[in-house]
């Protein structure tokens, strides 16, 4: 504790005892009795407390002791420390993290507990945690190297790619407002965003469609880098990305200063943006709001990190170097296709999520690589060699059932029929 918040607290305690310093007795009890029933502001607390009459007087004891330091709060000699960790359990702690300097918290107090040092409710593992971390019962960990500024040389070279959870918004068919997010890519070069939109869900899906957007509209980066979520971190996406020539590299884990510049971004979108924001009726309506903020926002003010605008340095940069190939949307539905894995039944059909779809008979008992459009998941085709070469049919169960063969029964014989 400062010395500034020991006297405020000082001061605080001199007001409430102040009225009785002088009485000597007469009105004290009763007085002290009507301040128990007030809540107080304290200096250093947020929530408002309340005191015993018995605290009052102690108060003004240590006054009467000491004066006005003896109002002063004095920390406790075992601040920081767990009072319910005896010293004979302190020392099994200690012999355990010796001979196992990296066990877990969990598995530490597992072993307590099977031991019969401590009982299952008794001790928390928060309590072990503060308890091995006041007395640095284990190892230092190694100080991390200096992290060095960067900045790529040229626009579309890195786009840092992540999401944003954003507001809830109304839904069509749902009765609460759901919460959205925000799939984001900056350019490393410029702090120019290409990809921007908010989805439903932080999903593959909501990073392929943003993704697709902003190739069309800006060409292909170099370089693609996001976190290891399981959103950046499918074998569609990496496929995609191999197929498109960009390099997909991922962060250490945990490691977001790596990725400073779309979380500096976002700290944009949420102090400049979301804040902003009236009431919304729907995703259109907030993904709107989000392209006009960009395009005479964000992207025409000032940078202070490149000392330029996003939009300037983006244009600039791709005047002087060399322009990466845009990409047209039949190519990148073909590169983003989903891909499943099949084997064709004996009667050359598939089933693929519940429903089943006719093949070439060619293909029964093979195991076949379909793909899809992820927006277009009714257009499955099988591929051979990276060519379609048959495109599946939903299988019609009623219409198979009026074209077939109808069954022929044997005549009835009469009994009076001689044959």
């Amino acid at each position: 504790m400062d010395r500034k918040l020991q006297e405020a607290l000082a001061l605080f305690r001199y007001g409430v005892i102040a009225p009785v310093l002088h009485r000597e007795g007469r009105g004290q009890a009763a007085y002290f009795r009507q301040m128990g029933e007030m809540l107080w502001h304290v200096p250093g607390h947020e929530a408002p407390r309340r005191f015993s009459p018995a605290t009052f007087k102690s108060w003004l004891r240590h006054y009467r002791r000491g004066g006005f330091d003896g109002l002063m709060p004095t920390p406790r000699c075992d601040a920081g420390q767990p009072r319910v960790i005896d010293p004979e359990l302190s020392a099994r702690i200690e012999a355990l993290l010796a001979e196992h300097p990296r066990l877990p918290i969990t598995e530490l107090r597992q072993r307590l507990v099977a031991s019969g040092h401590i009982t299952s409710q008794r001790i928390s593992e928060s309590t072990l945690r503060r308890h091995v971390q006041a007395r640095s019962l284990r190892p230092a960990p190694p100080p991390s190297p200096p992290r060095r500024p960067f900045e790529k040389p040229a626009a579309n070279d890195m786009w840092t790619l992540d999401f944003l959870h954003g507001p809830a918004v109304p839904v069509a068919g749902l009765r609460r407002p759901q919460r959205t997010y925000l799939a984001a890519a900056i350019d490393d070069h410029s702090r120019f965003v290409p990809v921007a939109g908010f989805f439903l869900h932080e999903d593959s899906h909501a990073v392929t469609t943003a993704l697709k957007e902003g190739l069309l509209r800006y060409g292909l980066p170099r370089q693609l880098y996001c976190d290891n979520g399981a959103a950046f971190s499918s074998r569609h996406l990496a496929l995609a990305c191999a197929r498109l020539g960009i390099a997909l590299v991922h962060s250490k884990p945990y490691d977001s200063p790596s990725r400073g510049k779309i979380e500096r971004f976002f700290r944009t979108v949420r102090s400049r943006f979301l804040e902003g924001l009236g009431q919304l009726t729907d995703l259109a309506e907030l993904d709107a709001a989000l392209r006009l903020w960009l395009d005479h926002q964000y992207h025409r003010r000032l940078h202070r990190g490149i000392d330029a605008r996003p939009l300037d340095r983006y244009l600039d940069s791709l005047a002087t170097q060399p322009h990466r190939h845009t990409v047209t949307p039949e190519d990148l539905d073909r590169v983003f296709f989903r891909t499943l894995l099949r084997k064709v039944r004996r009667d050359a059909t598939v089933q693929i999520a519940g429903r089943l779809w006719a093949t070439p008979p060619r293909f029964i008992g093979q195991t076949v690589e379909i793909r899809f459009p992820e927006e277009r998941p009714d257009e499955l085709h099988i591929v051979e060699d990276d060519a379609f070469v048959a495109r599946l049919e939903p299988v019609d169960l009623a219409a198979n059932a009026n074209r077939a063969k109808p069954v022929r029964f044997a005549p009835q014989r009469s009994e009076d029929d001689p044959s």
